[in-house]
This record gives C-alpha cells, sequence and structure tokens, in this order.
C-alpha cells in the first residue's frame, strides 16, 4: 500500500492545481511512514509538502507544516513539544475545523503519552464537540473511538496493577470519572459497528480492547488474543504501531496473571538492557521488566530496574512541563465540562441539535422547528430523541438554558443593566414569559436576585 501510494505521489504534477491532491497524499503518505518506523523517509516526505501547501495558501504552510512536525515529535516520543504543535493548530480559528478536530486528537495522544490521562480526555471531548459541527459524520465517529481507546487505556494504568508505576498517582488522577468497564463494553462495541464498512482497521482495534474488558480474557486467553493483534500488525510490516502493541499488551497481561506471555512479548524490546536505556519507550519498557523480575525472584534486577525507571519518570516530567502550556481550546473546553458532558449522551446527529441551541439563544425567534430543520429530522423525532437520551424537551432546554444565563448575568450586574434589557440579550422579551420562567427556576423573581446582590454590596436594588 505504501508503495502505490509513494508512487501515484510522485506521478502527481507539481502544479498548482494538483498541489491540494498531492497535500492530502502526502499527509497521508507521510503518517503511514511514521507508523512503519521509516522516520527518514517521512521527514524527507514533509520537508516536500511545504511546497504543495505553499501552493495552496501561505496559512496552509504554518497550519499543515507544524501538524507534520508535531507527528515527527510525537513519533520520536517528545509529547510535550508535539503537543506544543498541535495546539498552536487547534487554537487558531482561522485553521480549517478538519484540521482543528484533527490537531485536537493528536493533542490528546500527546498528553496521554506524557501520562496526563484527564487532560487527555478532556481535549478529545473538545474535538468530539467540534468534529459534531462537521456535517461528514466520519470525523466524529473516529473522534469517538479515540476517546474509547483512551479511557480504556486510562482504565488500565489506573488500575491496582500499576499502582506502584512512577506516575501511578498522575494515572488515578480523574480516573473516578471514567465509564464503568460493562459501559465501555458496550460502547466499544457500538462503536465497531458504526465504523466497519468505511474503517474496518478502527473496527477491529474496537473489538480487541473490547474483548480486554471481559472477565474471562486473562492468562492464556488474554495471551493469545494480543498475540493475534501483534501478528495482524507484522503482516503489515507497521513496526512502529507494533512497538506500541507490545509495551501497551504487556502492561496489560502483567494485570492478567500472563506475565511468562508478556515477557515473550517484550523481549525484542528488552534482550539489550544498554539499547533498552538509550530507547524512547525506555520509561514503560523499564518498568514492565522490574515488574517481570520482581514476579521471578529476582528481586535485584527489580529493584535496579525500578530505580531507572523512576529516574527516568522524573525526566520526563520536567521534559513535559518545560515546554508545554494548556492549549486555549482545552481551557475553554474544561470551562464547559457540563454542557458538552450532557450533549455527548445524544446521538451524533442529536448532538449538533443541541450545540446549535446553544450558540442561537440570543436569537428571539429560535424554536423546535428551526432546530429540527438544521439537523434535516422532524420535530417529533427532535423531541423524541432529547427526552430519550436527555429526559427534557428540546424546548425545555432552550428555556432552560436561557434562565441559567440570565440568571447568571443578573449577578454579575453587567453594565447595571434594567432585568428586561439583560433578559433580552438571551431572547427572552416578555416580561411575563420571563417572571414565571425564572421563578420556576430560581424560586424568585430576577428583581430579587438584583435586591440580594444589591443588599450583599451596600447598594440599592434596581427594578426590572
Amino acid at each position: 500500500m505504501l508503495r502505490m501510494g509513494s508512487e501515484r505521489y510522485e506521478r502527481l504534477p507539481s502544479t498548482p492545481e494538483a498541489a491540494p491532491q498531492r497535500a492530502a497524499l502526502g499527509q497521508l503518505l507521510g503518517r503511514v511512514m511514521l507508523a512503519c518506523g521509516r522516520e527518514e523517509e517521512a521527514e524527507e516526505l514533509f520537508q516536500r509538502q511545504l511546497k504543495s501547501y505553499e501552493a495552496i495558501s501561505r496559512p496552509m504552510v504554518r497550519w499543515y507544516g507544524t501538524m507534520d512536525q508535531g507527528a515527527m515529535l510525537l513519533h520520536l516520543n517528545r509529547p510535550g513539544r508535539a503537543l506544543e504543535c498541535f495546539g498552536a493548530v487547534a487554537d487558531d480559528a482561522r485553521a480549517p475545523v478538519e484540521a482543528r478536530v484533527e490537531a485536537m486528537v493528536a493533542a490528546s495522544i500527546s498528553m496521554h503519552r506524557a501520562g496526563d490521562c484527564r487532560s487527555a480526555l478532556k481535549s478529545v471531548e473538545a474535538a468530539r464537540a467540534l468534529a459534531s459541527t462537521l456535517a461528514n459524520e466520519h470525523f466524529a465517529h473516529l473522534v469517538d473511538c479515540l476517546a474509547l481507546e483512551l479511557s480504556v487505556l486510562h482504565s488500565e494504568r489506573a488500575g491496582e496493577s500499576m499502582d506502584d508505576h512512577a506516575l501511578g498517582t498522575v494515572f488515578q488522577d480523574g480516573a473516578a470519572e471514567l465509564l464503568d468497564p460493562s459501559a465501555l463494553h458496550q460502547k466499544l462495541g457500538d462503536a465497531a459497528t458504526n465504523v466497519q464498512a468505511w474503517s474496518p482497521w478502527v473496527a477491529m482495534r474496537m473489538r480487541y480492547l473490547r474483548r480486554m474488558l471481559e472477565k474471562e480474557c486473562v492468562g492464556t486467553a488474554a495471551a493469545a488474543h494480543v498475540s493475534d493483534a501483534l501478528a495482524w500488525l507484522r503482516e503489515r510490516r507497521m513496526a512502529e504501531v507494533e512497538t506500541h502493541a507490545r509495551i501497551e499488551g504487556a502492561l496489560m497481561l502483567i494485570g492478567r496473571d500472563a506475565s511468562r506471555a508478556a515477557s515473550e512479548l517484550l523481549a525484542p524490546l528488552t534482550f539489550n538492557e544498554a539499547l533498552m536505556r538509550r530507547s524512547r519507550y525506555a520509561l514503560e519498557l523499564q518498568y514492565c521488566l522490574a515488574k517481570l523480575h520482581q514476579q521471578q525472584g529476582r528481586h535485584i534486577d527489580a529493584l535496579r530496574l525500578y530505580r531507572l525507571h523512576t529516574q527516568q519518570a522524573v525526566q520526563a516530567l520536567r521534559s513535559y512541563a518545560a515546554v508545554t502550556r494548556t492549549p486555549t481550546f482545552l481551557q475553554q473546553a474544561k470551562q464547559t465540562d457540563a454542557g458538552d458532558a450532557v450533549k455527548m449522551r445524544l446521538p451524533l446527529r442529536y448532538r449538533r441539535a443541541y450545540q446549535f441551541i446553544l450558540d442561537h439563544l440570543a436569537d428571539e425567534g429560535l424554536s423546535v422547528r428551526q432546530v429540527a430543520a438544521h439537523i434535516d429530522v422532524t420535530e417529533r423525532a427532535l423531541q423524541l430523541a432529547f427526552r430519550a437520551h436527555l429526559g427534557i424537551t428540546p424546548a425545555e432546554l432552550i428555556r432552560t438554558r436561557r434562565m441559567e444565563n440570565i440568571h447568571q448575568d443578573l449577578q454579575d450586574r453587567r453594565g447595571g443593566a434594567a432585568v428586561l434589557e439583560v433578559a433580552s440579550r438571551w431572547g427572552v422579551t416578555n416580561r411575563s414569559t420571563l417572571a414565571h420562567n425564572y421563578r420556576s427556576r430560581f424560586d424568585q423573581t430576577p428583581t430579587q436576585t438584583l435586591r440580594g446582590l444589591a443588599a450583599g454590596q451596600g447598594g440599592a436594588a434596581c427594578d426590572p
């Protein structure tokens, strides 16, 4: 496949008209090269890609060139530097939405690679929210799959079998917010079904993780399952992906009473300890080997490797902290966690309806009919979906969110405006409707909210 793609890339003319096609194909080829462990060829291709990007537009060089650089840094296991690249694209509102979604996804992988599992999940939630605005639902389905993968891996890292990992406390941060194994198991099966027709590889990954969650997948059964997955990767010569799979598989097998199989998985990566120390994956390899030595009764070797593992962990944390800042999109995502969590309970199509409501609360003419037309469904279908998944109707959501925003603005007393003026900012212009809905929600009138604030500040009350 890589050879065929490379031949096609070379046949494309170096003209402005062919630049978009060359850019898209080159990006795909570069990622495949990295997956196959051919970083020198990928780096050379990324340099050539800059001309294709420039032929499209100058900003494309910045956006996609930065993405390529981030992909290379992530391949080299420099997650902090990679996050800087991906965060720059994800934070740029002028970048194409598809590019921003990809950047957010890559940022979440970088965070997870650094052990910052909680931020990784927050990042992928932001990507899901943005992907739900695209007409092509494939983006949202793929982001959903990544979110499930990170949830499973986060659960594994936060488990009891890894509580002695040098980053164990970091892994456990946010673990309580994860879905329980039975819910994850169900969602993995649904995700595999959603992508099977157009991305069988991703579907296979979902089924693999689903199988690993099953209670009976321990000992020889778990070892056989991991072995089958590795055989599939070897047949396709995906060396880099296979390396990750070996480490991931070994960590899972150690916690599933399959230490011998874990040792066999790691053998190609740990047969030479000097080389292992220089490996970009030394942190995890030293930990796995220390665990295996301990289980074999080789306590001195286990202690020596665990000491190296902890030193590596400290260096990794320092490196990550020194070059990273929290991307703006992630800061914004943390501010809207509650809304996003509600939206994610809806099917993909109806998430777009939910977001449309939030984006148009200030429009006085916002109606259920308008929301239904936006996603091309009937009003009845919209009502049923919201009731089934959220327990409220779209009209109730509009009313509740408007009242909450009015309540917040009244508490903030922005500009000292009157009640009705504040309400009109959120599409409510009828005084009696405002009074009724506000009292139903907060058990007080808007004026009482203002009086409460004024009393606390020693000022006079303002009437609506």
